[in-house]
């Protein structure tokens, strides 16, 4: 949902407020507008505290306020307001709440620990369990605005906490919004998909509440997934009352009725369908450009209603879009069939993650094969893929410069990074999920790792999220050829002609980079090269190998991060396990200098013993294997 909309301030103090926040404020001048803050919201005045809420809701505007801010207590304050018996100072407080809770995971903590969610739990008590619209009312959209900016800060701090979902769970809101709130009729489509949102997320992993949305309103998200309107508006409802049905189920869409199972596939494949860079394109177009004088036009009466009613639309398309994907990249997720796999304490060699279950094994079953088999047609037949590797693609350059710089849609742009972030993580699920044939074989994937390349090398971004998602799409992509194909198929002269200046910019990335999930990625990825480039054995190509070998040792040495370190190692192991590779290994000195960094693994991991499940596994996998490679490496090669 977008950001709550400000009222013009009536007090000059705001308007100066707003013109120094465009600039640093100095430290004794900032304390002395967070005291001002204070003062006014604790004072018995209307204008008074809604003055101080503006002022907070401008305040932090500049992420580097914020921090500030929680430490004074200003959360303590404003949280109360929720109760206010003015409708203007709730409205105001459950908008500069919510906007605080959209800055980052971290910011969500601290609003848990300063106790947001006893004035806020006690707001839908008070305001919510008898309340209906009432349409001639003049704050008829002020109390709407309200609920939807309540609802969504409920949804950010319970996507955040697990503390959150508890206390809501132990709480009679979900009685009181359901199947209440579900009405469109009588709540209209924003409040209904705001409590969608929400059910969205704290519907999964809670069983308690996965049964009592069943029990209360399991009729009511079916009535909704067949809603005859493409309205985007509709189209997020019936995308999330999908989405709420799969986590009714603990996540395995697999126990629905087939029809059923087709129907909320069509749903996500009506929702894909819609162009958004189209839409982007059409909005950049109704945007107040800047003049002469650097200053943005305005548009006045009916030009501006049409310009909230289109950015609104847009809004919720791509809400609808960012869902349906989240959606797909879950049913194409194999967590849960590793998590059966492996318990709570499984032994080192239980645990090799993704790619012992797509080992060259003929026993061993493949990650694509756990689809069930009529998820699998639905995505297949209704081309899925296709349509979330159109949301990776963004508008053009002129058309996200437009977005950014008007205010009203510098949302529309964020989310629209967003949609590409989360489009790339659900095509690397996808990846290993589909069969190699529905995804154009493997002169498909190829081209997949040759287009995702560019976004990675070729173009200067700083959103290291898409950066991530782009690497893991990579390195999937390659993982997928090696498995699939055992890195032996005529295919895979694709890369026969791989040379050192080829790889030049991955090096160079690796490098440069400082976030340690990038490099991991990068550095398992160029391994996966040099592996597939062991079956076509030439001048060149070993030359590329010792070059890959060479970088991925130097790197281990400078890696500070245990698991990377774990990764680069484990890399070497996978590459140099191939008898073929004996000649190469002496050539680079490998046992020599793996025998180096074998107490230097042990040494971090005693230090790093603080790690991500999945990372401790890597961790604990390339410390035990490793003196056993070393031996097996050695003694062939005295034998050599």
């Amino acid at each position: 949902m977008g950001k709550v909309r400000k009222r013009k301030p009536n007090k000059t103090q705001n308007n100066i407020l707003a013109e120094n926040f465009d600039e640093e404020l100095p430290v004794d001048s900032k304390e002395n507008v967070i005291q001002t803050i204070l003062d006014q919201l604790q004072g018995v005045n209307v204008e008074e505290k809604y003055c101080g809420l503006q002022t907070f809701a401008l305040l932090i505007e500049s992420p580097e306020n914020i921090e500030q801010t929680i430490e004074r207590g200003l959360v303590k304050v404003v949280a109360p307001l929720l109760l206010d018996p003015a409708g203007s100072i709730r409205n105001a407080a459950a908008g500069v709440l919510r906007n605080l809770s959209a800055v980052q995971l971290e910011v969500c903590d601290s609003l848990m620990e300063q106790d947001v969610m006893t004035p806020l739990l006690c707001y839908f008590h008070e305001h919510t369990e008898t309340w209906t619209p009432e349409i001639n009312s003049k704050t008829k959209s002020e109390d709407v605005d309200t609920i939807i900016q309540c609802i969504n800060l409920l949804l950010n701090l319970c996507e955040s906490s697990d503390l959150a979902v508890k206390y809501l769970g132990q709480s009679r809101v979900l009685s009181i919004l359901l199947p209440r709130y579900l009405d469109i009729a009588t709540f209209g489509c924003d409040i209904v998909s705001a409590v969608l949102q929400c059910l969205f997320v704290v519907v999964e992993d809670n069983p308690d509440v996965m049964e009592k949305v069943k029990s209360t309103c399991e009729k009511q998200l079916q009535e909704l997934m067949v809603i005859e309107n493409s309205d985007p508006s509709y189209l997020l409802i019936k995308t999330l009352a999908a989405g709420v049905i799969i986590n009714t189920c603990g996540g395995n869409m697999a126990v629905l009725p087939v029809n059923v199972i087709h129907q909320i596939v069509t749903i996500l494949a009506k929702t894909l369908s819609i162009d958004h860079r189209l839409l982007c394109n059409q909005l950049s177009s109704s945007v107040p450009l800047v003049n002469g004088s650097d200053k943005l036009e305005s548009l006045q009466g009916k030009e501006a209603q049409v310009l909230e009613n289109q950015l609104k639309s847009v809004s919720h398309m791509l809400d609808a879009q960012q869902r349906s994907i989240e959606i797909i990249a879950n049913i194409c997720s194999c967590d849960d069939a590793n998590d059966e796999m492996d318990g709570p304490e499984s032994s080192d060699s239980d645990e090799l993650g993704d790619e012992d279950e797509c080992s060259n094994g003929e026993e061993v079953a493949l990650v694509e094969d756990k689809l069930p088999p009529e998820i699998l047609e639905a995505l297949i037949s209704l081309e899925i893929f296709d349509k979330v590797w159109a949301r990776t693609q963004l508008p053009a350059d002129n058309v996200m410069l437009i977005l950014e710089e008007y205010e009203g849609s510098k949302l529309i742009h964020k989310k629209v990074h967003t949609l590409q972030t989360r489009a790339l993580l659900c095509v690397n699920n996808m990846i290993s999920s589909l069969p190699v044939e529905h995804l154009g074989g493997v002169n498909g994937i190829y081209k997949i790792w040759v287009n995702i390349g560019k976004l990675v090398f070729k173009q200067s971004t700083d959103n290291l999220y898409i950066l991530e998602s782009a690497t893991a799409v990579m390195r999937a992509a390659l993982d997928k050829i090696k498995f699939r194909e055992n890195g032996k198929s005529d295919e895979c002269d694709l890369f026969r002609d791989l040379s050192l200046s080829d790889i030049e910019m991955m090096i160079t990335g690796i490098k440069e980079c400082q976030v340690p999930e990038i490099r991991s990625n990068l550095i398992r990825m160029i391994g996966i090269l040099a592996l597939l480039l062991v079956n076509k054995l030439n001048e060149t190509s070993s030359n590329v190998i010792c070059a890959i070998t060479e970088f991925i040792l130097e790197q281990a040495h400078k890696e500070n991060e245990v698991w990377v370190l774990a990764e680069a190692i484990d890399t070497l192991v996978d590459l140099y396990s191939e008898d073929d590779t004996d000649a190469l290994a002496a050539k680079v000195k490998l046992v020599e200098k793996l025998a180096v960094l074998a107490p230097i693994l042990k040494n971090k991991a005693r230090q790093q013993r603080k790690l991500p499940r999945e990372y401790k596994v890597l961790v604990s996998t390339a410390t035990s294997n490793l003196p056993r490679f070393i031996k097996y490496k050695k003694d062939r090669l005295s034998k050599s």
